[in-house]
């Protein structure tokens, strides 16, 4: 750095070439000029430090590095290799590229400086389908459509052959990505919190009798943004499962606890609520036996499992305890699902997160993990 500043401070001039290139002037020969690319988000230079001498940097990429960053500060245009809409070549870094066709329904380009035939880079690498098609899916099935109506739809539309066993593939892998990234949101939650459980339908569950074939599926909400704080799949319905979802409700609230938590009577909320926030600031108030027709109702929440109810009752039943449904609902319902209660917004834009549909959660989510998924 200390090299390419010196070469800055005396007045050495970087010039921009068509192809989105930089060109500098050897400060030792006189007419004779490097070339400095940007090739996959790198730098390289043709000067005999970087070429031979296996220099990770060199004074001249350092120059162009100090030229592109006082365009920054001047408020000037940025040099065409680093324009928004400039798909450089990731042979030669090239800007001078045109489109060429179409390869498993994604984009190729032509570089018309070295010819080399590439596809549009994308957050998810080495995929076979290209990231709207994968969250095409996703909305899809946690909209209402099974895994094979997807894949009949996608076929009889688009001409695109997708196995429903990738779907629920996709599922697997992007889901719990998804999640961990949206649990690091700090949503603006207001004071009061609703929860309650649905059945949901289980195989390999061990109850008889009226439970027989049943898990449960225990939920909390944020009442004025219907945000959806944790969403929790368990075998019983003792007190345990009661502390495990409130204190995953409070792990993503962030450290806003509520005044008032509202429940039905049921006897595990109040030595759940108990015991999951006695670590915290303050206990809130347990309003129980919440009613439909009481003053101290749970209507919220009682829709938001009404409307959960109607895509399980349909399922032959959810495989594991650990799946990723239940979050991927939770995902749904928070970040897609626009509510007319909110006029049209989704809980998470009513609590001040600007992240909404699919595509812009994986895309964001896959880019914030230290490394890229593969082999989709």
């Amino acid at each position: 750095m200390k090299r390419g500043l010196e070469m800055f401070q005396n007045g050495a001039t970087v010039s921009e070439n068509d192809d989105g290139s930089f060109a500098v002037a050897s400060q030792t020969s006189t007419g004779v000029f490097y070339e400095v690319r940007v090739i996959s988000e790198h730098f390289v230079c043709t000067c005999p430090d970087f070429e031979y001498r296996c220099f990770e940097t060199c004074k001249h990429i350092e120059l162009v590095k100090l030229h592109v960053g006082v365009h920054y500060i001047k408020g000037e245009p940025n040099p065409k290799v680093f324009a928004d809409d400039a798909i450089p070549c990731d042979s030669c870094g090239s800007i001078r590229t045109i489109r060429y066709g179409m390869s498993a329904n994604r984009q190729v380009f032509k570089c018309k400086y070295c010819a080399h035939k590439f596809r549009e880079r994308s957050v998810l690498q080495k995929v076979k389908f290209n990231p709207e098609v994968i969250t095409l899916t996703l909305d899809l099935y946690f909209s209402g459509l099974s895994l094979r109506k997807i894949a009949r739809n996608l076929h009889d539309h688009f001409d695109i052959d997708i196995h429903f066993s990738t779907i629920y593939t996709w599922i697997e892998r992007y889901v719990p990505i998804i999640s961990e990234y949206v649990n690091t949101l700090t949503p603006q939650l207001s004071e009061k919190w609703h929860a309650d459980e649905v059945f949901i339908k289980m195989r390999g569950s061990p109850h008889q009798g009226k439970f027989k074939g049943l898990a449960f599926l225990w939920n909390v909400m944020d009442s004025e943004t219907r945000f959806l704080l944790a969403s929790r799949v368990s075998e019983g319905r003792e007190i345990v499962s009661a502390i495990k979802v409130f204190q995953e409700a409070i792990k993503n609230a962030h450290g806003q606890i509520p005044d008032k938590v509202y429940t039905d009577a049921y006897k595990a909320y109040r030595f759940g609520i108990k015991a999951a926030f006695e670590d915290e600031d303050k206990q809130p108030e347990h309003v129980a036996k919440c009613g439909l027709r009481k003053h101290d109702n749970n209507n919220r929440i009682e829709r938001a499992n009404g409307t959960l109810r109607e895509r399980i009752k349909i399922q032959r039943g959810w495989k594991s305890y650990q799946t990723p449904l239940a979050e991927g609902k939770r995902i749904q319902y928070n970040f897609v699902k626009p509510h007319m209660a909110l006029d049209g917004k989704t809980p998470a834009q009513k609590a001040g997160l600007q992240q909404k549909g699919w595509k812009e959660l994986v895309e964001i989510a896959v880019s914030n993990r230290p490394e890229k998924l593969e082999n989709s």
